[in-house]
């Protein structure tokens, strides 16, 4: 019933064959319709699991297409493109993609899911999928989408055999069923009460009945089958007859079709045969086409077989099914090896002439086609690169294909080509290994002349290697690689560079800085400005993550790529220089320069798209989130993160779905939404439990430590903090991360009443700051775990010159949720001194920054703080008014974001509103108050806000 108001629902009915399952499914579209549900449903099936987005093709196809022409408009211009690409009934719509880019499917599910909430604002819908377990793997990535971002009003059910359903789609259920967000229902055998009340129509005496039940161990269709194989022959099925064989039919059940089948006419066996060739659901024009049938001889065969039974009438007109999966496939291994690859030939024929999308021609041509065949081989070929954006398991199957029907003598190049085609599938649907194999397949099919070639696809299996965990082997393969580059040259610089990423794996840190400055020095000798900007950008990278004089170098170094990159086109950039962009993106975000990292982050992702070299783009996606976050934006800095996720989770990369993930719980802890940010962080421990050792694995338990502190559990919350920073992963930890972590553990130390302990870490995180120079956020950490042990030990008046410099710190940082969170705290300790007007700025300070940015949980803090001080405050949405008298309310808008460090640009899309306008405002405020610049203004405005009027 929630449903219907606007809740959501997934149910997975599991159990083995012909327990019920299906039955069940059709008892709740009966009821659901009752209750005004819309039914829409499809099913896998076991011959065509390879079809990319069958399942969902078949469900959604048609009540999408129905759509009114207004209706489809309104779905945004990327939705209907990827909408109009797969559903045949939108083809009319279609446009080009807006990233064709394998790891960025997730966009094609989105797309899916918008299309799903325009029919549920319509009626609720129940969405039916059995046999998940025979499922396309396209579908059930988008079956997990549905299951991370559910649909208002929208009930999926979903059905499959408990010990069939393959690893990778268990995988996706378990998570959810964890989650508590899939609800799972295993069904059990009948008893004999209940098997009586199925059978009703066969005349079996009680101990008939009992024999049957324990034959059939209470499943329902097998007491079914059975019990019409003993009304026809009145003989019961020997012991171990209804255990499958290698087919996967029990032979009593294939005995007793076979009875079924053989009272059938010649035409009948043919055209059922034949059906089964085609679906479980086929198409009866289409099943006459494969059965090859006369006129004459097709006449009556339809009727003879719906008279039969063994297939029935469906919801589809024109359309017949199977009554069991399992009857369509005995039907389809009793038709013999010979006669269906025929039959799949005319299948293929008969689909070519009706302009069938390839996916299902494919299929056919699969199972048809000899080695040599160069028409199957270029379809193949064909519905590979058709598949791959959207679909690359399907690819991978349809590449491989391709590949067995090469002929021995086949060139080289082309077996090469498709090779790689198959490794790139393989590589975005997280099957490395795999992927490792095919790659020194095509290694082996390179001469020993093609250096250059040789050389990128070693480096290609090193990357897969390191991706695996196998970081000597991936060094073997970079040092080998290298060993046939020529000295200087840019390819031998970024493996250089890789080697050095390498060393970092393996936690040599010395070593990957060498190697680094070395390429450097190289670069700078040599005046290649490509290869200097890429090396550069490495060091910066490198230099970040030590303390000291590398920091200094850092800096130095970071300005000098950034200002190279600047000064190249993009054309110039991308994709040779995508690894230098993203060292300085990750720099910046690093050293704190967090505008400048938001921009060349989504300056590389956009790159990744326009060119298709995706390498990269998670990590700018994950960048860019952090970036947004520490400027304040925080829920532009959620989308950002959860689209890294989605990305992270298609690649099915561990380490990778772990360090976003954590971050999404970063910043869901920041919006106050705590029982979501919980959630996230106890799914990025479970994901960094896979793989313990990779190096951003401290990443996960810090932010889980942290959430779990903000949530007031603070000695769980502790216990996760200590083991990072005593535990093994703090050598793997970049020194220069620990501070700002820390703050949460000080906290969690004093509210446990270890005042020595939170001292202990503060004198910590004071030893890391002081050799970290010009890094104003993580001196407003230190200056900010200081105020709160002074405060605890109520020195009073030096805990409010600590906390008086944190905030100083943080708005020098350009952090405004930080800053934030440090006014409350300095609101506090002046409130402590019982100078409440000053205490009454900073809390009234804090709560305008925290309600601009969304901060919940500094928002709940800052009103607290007012009401000890005996002060009221009611929600604001637009932030604080300054003490500036007169200001219209766009200018209060304009001021407040000015004073968070706010571009002109980032202000105009917070406003919807032009650069120009935001620039007219503010010479109008620099005329009225007689200044002259932003960081004017901003001083003005933070130093002498006031409350609003109420």
């Amino acid at each position: 019933m929630t449903v219907r108001t606007g809740a959501s629902a997934a149910i997975s009915v599991i159990g083995e064959p012909g327990i019920g399952k299906t039955r069940l499914l059709r008892e709740a579209v009966s009821r659901a319709e009752i209750l005004g549900f819309r039914v829409l449903g499809a099913r896998g099936t076991e011959l065509e699991h390879e079809i990319p987005f069958g399942v969902v093709i078949d469900a959604l196809d048609q009540p999408v297409g129905a759509l009114r022409p207004d209706e489809v408009r309104d779905l945004d211009a990327d939705a209907l493109a990827e909408l109009a690409r797969l559903l045949p009934a939108l083809a009319r719509w279609a446009s080009p993609l807006a990233t064709p880019l394998q790891i960025e499917r997730h966009r094609c599910h989105r797309a899916l899911r918008i299309a799903l909430r325009q029919l549920t604002s319509r009626q609720p819908v129940l969405l039916v999928l059995d046999d998940v377990h025979w499922a396309d793997h396209a579908s059930v990535e988008f079956i997990a989408y549905l299951l991370r971002h559910r649909v208002p009003r929208l009930a999926l059910l979903l059905a499959h055999r408990a010990r069939q359903l393959p690893d990778a789609y268990a995988s996706v259920l378990a998570p959810a069923v964890y989650d508590g967000t899939l609800t799972p229902l295993e069904l059990g055998p009948l008893t004999v009460a209940e098997a009586a009340e199925l059978l009703p129509e066969y005349p079996l005496t009680c101990t008939e009945l009992a024999e049957l039940h324990a034959e059939c161990g209470g499943n329902p269709f097998y007491l079914l089958e059975l019990a019409r194989a003993r009304l026809r022959s009145g003989a019961s099925a020997p012991p171990g007859m209804l255990t499958p064989d290698e087919s996967g039919v029990p032979p009593a059940i294939a005995a007793a079709l076979e009875q079924e089948v053989r009272a059938l006419t010649p035409p009948a066996r043919l055209l059922l045969q034949a059906a089964a060739v085609t679906g479980g659901v086929f198409d009866m024009e289409l099943a006459l086409a494969v059965s090859d049938l006369t006129e004459d001889e097709s006449r009556g065969a339809v009727d003879e077989l719906v008279r039969s039974g063994i297939v029935q009438e469906t919801r589809a007109p024109g359309r017949l099914g199977f009554r069991h999966p399992i009857v369509r496939l005995a039907i389809y291994q009793r038709a013999g090896y010979g006669w269906r690859r025929r039959a799949h030939r005319r299948a293929a024929a008969a689909l070519a002439r009706r302009g069938a999308a390839l996916p299902v021609r494919a299929h056919h041509i699969e199972y048809c086609a000899e080695v040599g065949d160069e028409q199957a081989i270029e379809l193949l070929t064909e519905a590979g690169v058709s598949a791959a954006p959207r679909a690359p398991a399907a690819a991978a199957r349809w590449f491989r294909a391709a590949l067995r029907l090469l002929p021995d003598a086949a060139a080289a190049q082309r077996r090469l080509s498709l090779s790689m085609a198959l490794a790139d599938a393989l590589s975005v649907t997280g099957h490395l290994g795999e992927c490792s194999a095919v790659l020194r397949e095509a290694l082996a099919l390179l001469p020993a002349g093609e250096l250059t070639d040789r050389v990128a696809v070693m480096a290609r299996i090193a990357l897969t290697e390191q991706r695996l965990g196998n970081a000597a082997e991936g060094r073997r393969l970079l040092t080998a690689a290298l060993s046939l580059t020529t000295p200087g040259s840019l390819e031998a610089a970024g493996l250089r560079l890789e080697l050095a990423k390498n060393h970092l794996m393996m936690r040599d840190w010395q070593e990957a800085a060498a190697v680094t400055k070395a390429v450097q020095r190289s670069a700078g000798v040599r005046g290649d400005r490509r290869l200097y900007l890429v090396a550069t950008a490495a060091s910066a990278y490198m230099s970040s993550m030590h303390l000291g004089q590398s920091l200094v170098d850092g800096l130095t170094y970071l300005d000098e790529a950034a200002s190279a990159l600047d000064g190249l086109t993009d054309t110039e950039v991308a994709p040779a220089l995508l690894d230098g962009l993203t060292d300085v993106a990750y720099t910046e975000v690093a050293l704190e320069r967090w505008e400048n990292a938001v921009t060349h982050s989504e300056r590389g992702i956009r790159l990744c798209r326009d060119t298709g070299h995706g390498r990269h783009l998670v990590e700018l996606q994950h960048l860019q989130a952090l970036g947004l976050m520490m400027q304040g934006r925080l829920e532009s800095g959620l989308s950002a993160a959860a689209t890294a996720v989605e990305t992270a989770l298609l690649l099915d990369n561990s380490p990778i779905v772990a360090l976003t993930e954590a971050t999404r719980c970063w910043l869901l802890m920041l919006l106050g939404r705590t029982t979501d940010a919980l959630a996230s962080g106890a799914l990025a421990m479970r994901v960094n439990a896979r793989m313990p050792s990779a190096m951003n694995a401290w990443h996960a338990p810090l932010v889980y430590g942290c959430a779990l502190v903000e949530a007031g559990r603070h000695r769980q919350g502790r216990q996760e903090l200590v083991r990072v920073a005593g535990g093994e992963l703090h050598d793997a930890m970049f020194p220069t991360t620990m501070p700002h972590f820390y703050r949460f553990l000080v906290d969690a130390e004093l509210a446990l009443g270890l005042v020595e302990a939170a001292e202990r870490t503060t004198r910590h995180v004071e030893e890391i700051v002081a050799a970290m120079p010009a890094m104003h956020m993580r001196r407003g950490d230190a200056r900010y775990c200081r105020a709160r042990v002074q405060s605890v030990r109520e020195e009073t008046r030096a805990a409010a010159a600590s906390a008086e410099q944190a905030v100083l710190a943080y708005d020098a940082a350009r952090t405004p949720v930080d800053a934030a969170r440090s006014r409350v705290l300095f609101g506090h300790v002046l409130a402590d001194l019982d100078d409440f007007a000053s205490a009454r700025r900073e809390f009234d300070s804090a709560l305008a920054a925290a309600e601009l940015c969304g901060a919940g949980r500094v928002v709940e803090r800052a009103r607290a703080g007012l009401r000890r001080i005996g002060e009221r405050h009611s929600d604001r949405s637009g932030g604080a008014v300054t003490r500036l008298g007169g200001l219209t309310e766009r200018q209060s808008e304009i001021v407040n974001r000015v004073v968070l460090g706010r571009t002109n640009r980032q202000i105009s899309q917070e406003l919807y509103v032009s650069e120009k306008t935001v620039e007219a405002h503010l010479t109008r405020l620099y005329t009225k108050f007689g200044i002259s610049s932003r960081a004017e203004l901003a001083a003005l405005a933070a130093s002498e806000r006031i409350r609003p009027h109420t």
